[in-house]
């Protein structure tokens, strides 16, 4: 009987772990997210390579 509660013991704890990891990724991910300065909204000019003048 004690090897049943052991092992149910020992899943309950992975299964902790596995969400806590869980979480402290989602939150970490977020903030860094958060954190980070909106972009100005670009249009498509400005994702082209600047033209040079042939000299």
């Amino acid at each position: 009987m004690d090897t049943r509660e052991d092992r149910l013991l020992a899943l309950v704890g992975l299964l902790s772990a596995g969400l806590i990891t869980v979480i402290v990724l989602f939150t970490l991910t977020w903030l860094s997210d958060v954190r980070r300065m909106p972009s100005q909204p670009s249009s498509p000019e400005t994702c082209l390579p600047e033209k040079t003048q042939p000299s």
